[in-house]
């Protein structure tokens, strides 16, 4: 198995509406890593050195309404009601867990 970073959590958050966490601020959008959806495997490992393996339950869009979006957009994930925000904290970072044989959607 390998993993790559997705990104490093600033906020957990829990939104009316989804069993679990929210994570921001996100997969960012502008890099070139393989594709996240639901049911997607990935570890949290905390700032303390615990490792979470879990999935991920949901992708979040963002409306920026009126306002310009960022210039580096992202991507914000949901995850399981099994994992509480209390588990992910600030610092936490997220890994997209792959077997070794897995290959990058490329759409096809």
């Amino acid at each position: 198995m390998s993993a790559i970073l997705l990104f490093t959590v600033q906020e957990a958050f829990q939104l009316s509406g989804r069993s679990g966490p929210v994570l921001a601020p996100g997969i960012p959008s502008d890099q070139k890593l393989p594709s996240v959806r639901i049911g997607t495997s990935v570890r949290l490992v905390t700032p303390d050195g615990k490792s979470i393996d879990t999935e991920v339950a949901g992708v979040e869009m963002i409306n920026y309404g009126r306002r310009p979006p960022p210039d580096n957009p992202s991507v914000p994930i949901a995850l399981p009601s099994s994992i509480s925000k209390v588990q992910v904290s600030a610092g936490t970072k997220v890994f997209l867990i792959a077997a070794a044989t897995d290959e990058t959607d490329n759409g096809a």
